[in-house]
């Protein structure tokens, strides 16, 4: 009784696999299947897509940039994340949908021919494997492919302006065995599309292009070859820039005015304080500079020159400081003239003339003299007559040869000492005055490079303005 109840067992179980193998092998394939069987049914995805060889295949090709990830600027090298978006039609690839109910079908590309088209000025490689993109193929025989990835390309960089630079970048894809009668690649629209681009910190896109071209080697003119270029016009980003470089440069510079204007025991202090201060500012900052040799960037010349003024401005304080100290012979009358008369009144320090009017009018100068000779004359006549009172025994002769001898050696050194401060007052007035002209100097100095730093950004202004 148990064997017979064993062998019903085994005997349920064997039909109830045969009839799950007999559902699984009676299911009917689905209409993707079917229709994926049929079309690939024989496909070579090596023949161009195309029932008649002498017909062309049209590709069109667009452009979508996703992101700029970095802007090489010592080796050149853009890197962009993009999207290829490529329309053709196969007409190996049409069904009927009265047949099969299907509009469209996707497929995987390394399946289907799909259009050799080249990086032309890859940085890292001209073609890419990208397999990996499935297509869409409407019923029509139409094929849709967006092959994307990091594309790297050369492009050439012009840092003169840095860093209110704008650098054309782009990137050239074309066919690489196909002549233009075989496969001929088109741009359909005239900009790249950056529907789904994302902002970069560095650089913003300015403007884009899309053209479609043709090259051909020398050997052989008749064998073209198309391609097609997306051009991207970009430009920098310079509020990093100026916060952090340019406006630091400039209040260094506006401090270094300032030792115009000190004593002459500080000017020197000050100017070595400012050019070592300026100095370390610029080791911080070379790092920012782009490396190259090709151009030389604007914003490197305007440090350059600042460092230079600088370095100047230390040079003339120490004239200055010379012109200060003078006081063992008189100043020029030339220079006296021109400095303290025609150049005082220029800087605006016209009290400074009157010094140059008491040399060059002899009567303002012969009556200064006779006054101080007048005031001299009563001090000396009331010494006279105390010498007398005293020495009242003495003749007068006697007591006027004696006076002579103690009074003359005295006035004398009264003189000298007159003549020192003289010549001590005019050379500090000249030196300020020549002070006052090197601070105007250097101050138009450090305007003038700096609009010069300035400058591409009004030529940016005026040249939006005039559209």
């Amino acid at each position: 009784m148990i064997s017979l109840l064993f062998i019903v067992l085994l005997l349920h179980q064997s039909l109830a696999k045969t009839e799950k193998d007999y559902a699984i092998k009676a299911r009917l394939p689905s209409d993707e299947e079917e229709l994926m069987e049929m079309l690939l049914d024989g496909y070579n995805p090596s023949a161009r897509p195309v029932l008649n060889s002498s017909h062309t295949v049209t590709v069109q090709v667009r452009f979508s940039l996703l992101q700029i990830q970095d802007l090489n600027l010592r080796n050149q090298v853009l890197t962009t994340t993009g999207l290829l978006i490529l329309d053709w039609v196969d007409e190996r690839l049409r069904w009927d949908e009265d047949q099969i109910a299907l509009k469209d079908i996707v497929i995987e590309a390394r399946k289907l021919w799909r259009p050799e088209f080249a990086s032309i000025n890859g940085a890292d490689g001209i073609y890419g494997d990208y397999g990996q993109f499935r297509a869409l193929v409407k019923s029509n025989g139409s094929v849709h492919w967006e092959p994307g990835g990091v594309f790297k390309t050369v492009c050439e960089i012009d840092i003169t302006y840095y860093p209110f630079d704008e650098q054309n970048c782009e990137l050239k894809f074309g066919a690489w065995s196909y002549h233009t009668t075989k496969m001929n690649l088109t741009s359909t629209g005239d900009e790249v599309n950056k529907d789904s681009y994302e902002q970069n910190g560095e650089w913003e896109i300015s403007s884009t292009k899309a053209s479609r071209g043709e090259f051909y080697f020398a050997c052989c003119e008749n064998e073209r070859f198309s391609n097609v270029n997306f051009e991207l016009r970009l430009r920098r980003r310079y509020t990093f820039y100026v916060m952090n470089v340019i406006l630091p440069s400039m209040m260094t510079s506006v401090l270094l005015l300032s030792i115009f204007f000190c004593t002459p025991a500080q000017k020197v202090q000050i100017g070595v304080v400012v050019l070592l201060s300026f100095r370390i500012f610029l080791l911080n900052v070379t790092d920012s500079i782009p490396k190259t040799s090709d151009h030389i960037p604007l914003l490197g010349i305007y440090l350059t020159l600042t460092m230079a003024i600088t370095t100047l401005s230390m040079v003339l304080t120490v004239f200055i400081l010379n012109l200060h100290h003078i006081t063992d012979r008189p100043v020029p009358t030339w220079a006296k003239i021109l400095v303290l008369k025609y150049l005082a009144r220029l800087m605006c320090m016209c009290s400074y003339e009157i010094y140059a009017k008491l040399d060059q009018d002899p009567q303002i100068r012969d009556g200064h003299r006779i006054s101080e000779s007048a005031s001299l004359g009563k001090a000396i006549g009331k010494q006279l007559n105390l010498l007398t009172k005293l020495n009242g025994s003495l003749s007068g002769s006697k007591n006027a040869r004696m006076s002579r001898r103690f009074l003359l050696p005295g006035k004398k050194t009264q003189e000298d000492k007159k003549k020192e401060e003289e010549w001590t007052r005019d050379w500090r007035l000249l030196a300020e005055v020549v002070d006052r002209l090197f601070f105007w100097i250097f101050l138009s100095a450090i305007v003038i490079t700096t609009l010069l730093l300035f400058h591409p950004l009004t030529k940016g202004y005026f040249s939006i303005y005039s559209r």
